[in-house]
């Protein structure tokens, strides 16, 4: 895994829902999911690295414990994000600017005639 996304790992009892059976991937998401009774819910889960698929039906807290992991999961990919986009627009900006130092850029860079 590259050193700039960095995943929490599941908590133990989460592992079965997290990992996958097929790959060992830890990018197993809900795609369908629906009540089982007062206390159960059943799932339709799907591994994001091999595409493999399962069925599973889980109680109550077993189903907030894997929402509360893919809620943290969720949020290191957005704060990774957000980070990339950042580093991305500074290198943008600071590479107009030495064009701008440069004297590389004229009218004709941004549409208009000479």
């Amino acid at each position: 895994m590259p050193l700039w996304f960095q995943r929490p790992r599941p908590r133990a009892g989460n592992d079965e829902l997290m990992l996958c059976r097929h790959c060992g991937a830890d990018f197993v998401s809900p795609v369908e999911w629906t009540e089982r009774g007062e206390n159960d819910w059943w799932m339709r889960l799907r591994c994001g690295q091999c595409g493999e698929t399962r069925e599973v039906v889980v109680s109550q807290e077993t189903a907030e414990r894997y929402d509360r992991a893919l809620d943290r999961t969720s949020d290191v990919i957005a704060s990774t994000l957000t980070r990339l986009d950042r580093e991305r627009m500074t290198a943008e900006v600071e590479a107009f600017a030495t064009a701008l130092d440069l004297d590389l850029l004229d009218a004709v860079d941004f549409g208009a005639a000479p």
